[in-house]
């Protein structure tokens, strides 16, 4: 998870909020993996940020191959798309570009509610390597 914070607890405490607050998806136990964790100012920070940002793009592209094979090819096909299996993979597809965190999520950037950063953002961190952390974690249901 990307979060902002003058340091690795603060940045821990807003995450452990947002799972708390979070009505989609509960974790009994979340372990904060500090040693796999680094400042925006570590050198293979943004390495691990694209590596993450592009888990999340091969689930999505999964996601999507999976809704072509069972012949959801078009937009028009929506229409017609049944309740179940198939509309089950569209709806998880879409928090993909909505924002909304979910199990199938590697990666989420808190700061946007996203699973990709944007160009304004990659700019602030930047600017302020001190105050923006990824965050490495473990959850359990």
């Amino acid at each position: 998870m990307l979060s902002s914070g003058p340091d690795f607890e603060s940045c821990t405490r807003k995450v452990l909020s947002f799972f708390q607050a979070y009505q989609l998806v509960r974790y009994s136990q979340i372990k904060f993996l500090k040693e796999d964790s680094l400042p925006a100012s570590h050198p293979e920070f943004w390495v691990k940020i694209d590596k993450a940002v592009l888990e999340n793009r091969l689930v999505l592209k999964q996601l999507i191959k999976e809704l072509s094979d069972e012949g959801v090819t078009n937009l028009e096909n929506l229409e017609e798309l049944p309740q179940g299996y198939k509309s089950t993979m569209l709806h998880t597809a879409t928090h993909f570009f909505d924002g909304f965190f979910g199990v199938d999520t590697y990666f989420y950037n808190l700061e946007e509610d996203s699973h990709w950063i944007s160009e304004e953002l990659i700019k602030k961190v930047h600017a302020s390597p001190d105050h923006f952390w990824i965050l490495a974690l473990e959850a359990e249901s």
